[in-house]
């Protein structure tokens, strides 16, 4: 026998505070449909909000294309360069295991690869006709990452 208590355990409702799936399609639905009876004066608004992706010529993609690879390719031959510079100046990184040159800590060169490897990108993009105004920390970090990466797994590679 189904009492009443059970009745109500039984019904799948909605959680409080939580909407139906197709109740957001259809205030969307309803939003647009609104906004289309509106007339041409409330179309017109809403194309203003609309953000459009700003469109580059053939030559500016071409630019953007070529400076993306130098900027790839450049930190990765510097974190090369710095691999062999890191085994020749300071060998395995640990004191008393055969160290042929100055012996520091692994972590100590990797934050003078770090600071060396930004001012030598920072000083010779100008050169190789890159923008270094218009970097933002992302970029930064993404041509470190390069760097600090290909210098971590060359110097790893020449101590084994």
């Amino acid at each position: 026998m189904i009492g009443p208590q059970t009745k109500t355990l039984l019904r799948y409702d909605v959680p409080q505070g939580r909407e139906d799936p197709m109740a957001k399609k259809r205030k969307k639905l309803k939003s647009v449909q609104n906004g289309a009876a509106a007339g041409p004066e409330g179309s017109k608004s809403a194309d203003e909000k609309k953000i459009t992706p700003s469109k580059m010529d053939p030559a500016e993609r071409k630019k953007a294309r070529s400076d993306g690879i130098v900027m790839t390719v450049y930190p990765a031959i510097l974190g090369v360069i710095f691999g062999f510079a890191s085994l020749q100046l300071f060998g395995t990184g640990v004191s008393g295991e055969g160290s042929t040159g100055m012996v520091y800590p692994w972590y100590f060169v990797m934050i003078l690869v770090i600071g060396f490897s930004f001012y030598i990108q920072k000083f010779t993009y100008p050169f190789l006709k890159i923008k270094v105004e218009e970097f933002k920390a992302k970029d930064w970090l993404y041509v470190e990452f390069i760097a600090i990466d290909l210098w971590l797994v060359s110097w790893t590679l020449l101590l084994n």
